[in-house]
C-alpha cells in the first residue's frame, strides 16, 4: 500500500520561530560482534563503509539536523572490548567529506581517552565538515556507580575537552598540551620531576566554538549535568508527562548554572518502525522483539506506526513543551530511514514544523545555538585514519 501524499491527521500550524530538531541514531550501522541469544547464536557482522556513507547521505538529503554514533558503534566486530576506541570519530570524519549539511555527533570516551586526544579527534571532524561536529559525552558504565559520582566524572571530562576547544586553561597541576603539529607535551609538577609543556598554538581555529555537547539523561543527576554542560540532552521516556518533568529539571539546572535555558535542546529518543499501515508496522515490531529482544530498543519511546502518525506525535510533544525534538533510532536502517526522509519530514514540513531548506552552515547554527565567547586561540590540527 502506498503512503498517502499528505498527512490526514496533522494540520498546518504555520512556520515556527524555531523548527523541530530531528536527529537519527546510526549506531547499528557499525560492525556487530557475535552473540548468543534465546533463538541461537548471532554471527558477527563486519562494517560496511559504503553502506554507512549511503545512510549518512540519506540523512543529509532529508535535511535532518544530525546523525549520532553512540559508544556501541564499531569498525570491527572484535573491538567491542577495546577501551579507548575512536571508531565513532574515525567514521564521522570520513562521512564529513561526503556530506554537505547534516551534523555528525560522535560519542568519545574521556575515561580511557585523554581529554586532549578526544578534543583533537573531534576538532578534526569539525574542520573536515566545516563546523558540523558534535560530541556525545560517555554514558554510564556497566559497573555500579552512584549517579552523582558518575555525573561528576563526566562533567570533569566535558570541562577538560571544552577547555582545549575554547582556550580556557584548567587549574590542575598536570595537563596535556599540544603543539602546532599535534604532538603532545606534558605539563607536570611532581616530587621526582617537573616538566613544562609548550602552549599549543599555530593551528586553525574551529569553524564552531565549541562543537555542541550531547548528554544522555537517565536520572535526576544526569538531568542536572545536562543543564550545566550540554547543548543537547537526550532523554529516554515513554510518555510526554515524564518528558515534561525531565525537561524542566534540565532547564532549571541550566538557569541555576547561569545559563539561558533556551540554550539546551531536549530531545526524546524514539525507536521507530514505520510502514504505510499501522498493522504492518506492528507486525514488524513483533518480529524484532522476538529476534532481538526489547532491550535492543533503547529503553525509551517505541513507535510502530505510519509516518503521518509519528509526525502527529512529534507535533503533540513539541506543542506542549515536552521536548524540542526527537532522536530517532530506525528499526531497519535502510527502509525506515528512507521513510523518515521521504515521508516523515515532508509531513512535518506540510505542518510548518520543519525546515524546507538549510540556511545554517554549522551544527550549532542548525540547532539555533549561538557560538560561545572564547579566548582567541588557535588549536592544533590532528589526524584521524580513515575507516
Amino acid at each position: 500500500m502506498p503512503y498517502p501524499s499528505q498527512p490526514t491527521s496533522l494540520s498546518s500550524t504555520g512556520p515556527l520561530s524555531r523548527p523541530v530538531v530531528l536527529g537519527v541514531d546510526l549506531t547499528s550501522a557499525g560492525a556487530r560482534p557475535g552473540a548468543h541469544r534465546a533463538r541461537g547464536p548471532v554471527a558477527p557482522r563486519p562494517f560496511d563503509g559504503e553502506r554507512f556513507l549511503h545512510l549518512v547521505r540519506t540523512a543529509d538529503r532529508g535535511l535532518l539536523d544530525f546523525v549520532s554514533l553512540d559508544e556501541g558503534f564499531l569498525l570491527h566486530p572484535g573491538r567491542s572490548q577495546v577501551t579507548g576506541r575512536l571508531d565513532t570519530a574515525v567514521a564521522a570524519a570520513r562521512a564529513a567529506r561526503v556530506t554537505a549539511g547534516v551534523g555528525l555527533v560522535a560519542a568519545v570516551d574521556t575515561v580511557h581517552v585523554e581529554a586532549a586526544h578526544a578534543a583533537v579527534a573531534l576538532s578534526s571532524i569539525d574542520r573536515a565538515s566545516s563546523g558540523r561536529a558534535g560530541w556525545q559525552a560517555v554514558r554510564q558504565g556497566t559497573l555500579p556507580e552512584p549517579d552523582e559520582a558518575w555525573a561528576a566524572r563526566v562533567e570533569l571530562g566535558i570541562r577538560s575537552v571544552t577547555q582545549v576547544w575554547t582556550g580556557r586553561p584548567g587549574t590542575g597541576s598536570g595537563a596535556v598540551e599540544l603543539d602546532a603539529e599535534g604532538r603532545f607535551r606534558v605539563d607536570h609538577d611532581g616530587i621526582r620531576f617537573a616538566v613544562r609543556g609548550r602552549p599549543a598554538g599555530g593551528g586553525d581555529t574551529l569553524p564552531q566554538v565549541p562543537p555542541p555537547v550531547v548528554v544522555r539523561v537517565r536520572s535526576d543527576a544526569s538531568a542536572a549535568l545536562a543543564g550545566r554542560t550540554a547543548d543537547i540532552a537526550r532523554i529516554a521516556v515513554t510518555d510526554a508527562a515524564h518528558a515534561v518533568r525531565l525537561r524542566r529539571l534540565v532547564r532549571d539546572s541550566a538557569l541555576s548554572a547561569g545559563r539561558d535555558p533556551e540554550d539546551v535542546r531536549v530531545l526524546a529518543e524514539a525507536y521507530v518502525v514505520l510502514a504505510a499501515e499501522r498493522a504492518s508496522a506492528r507486525a514488524r515490531l513483533e518480529l524484532v522483539e522476538a529476534l532481538e529482544g526489547r532491550e535492543s530498543m533503547g529503553g525509551g519511546l517505541v513507535v510502530a506506526d505510519t509516518p503521518n502518525e509519528l509526525a502527529t506525535l512529534i507535533a503533540d510533544w513539541t506543542g506542549v513543551g515536552a521536548v524540542d525534538g526527537f532522536l530517532l533510532q530506525p528499526s531497519s536502517l535502510s527502509s525506515d530511514l528512507d521513510t523518515i526522509t521521504d515521508h516523515l519530514v515532508p509531513a512535518l514540513q506540510h505542518a510548518g514544523l520543519y525546515r524546507t531548506e538549510r540556511s545554517a552552515t554549522t551544527l550549532r547554527g542548525s540547532l539555533g545555538l549561538s557560538d560561545v565567547e572564547t579566548e582567541s586561540r588557535a588549536l592544533p590540527t590532528g589526524r584521524l585514519l580513515s575507516a
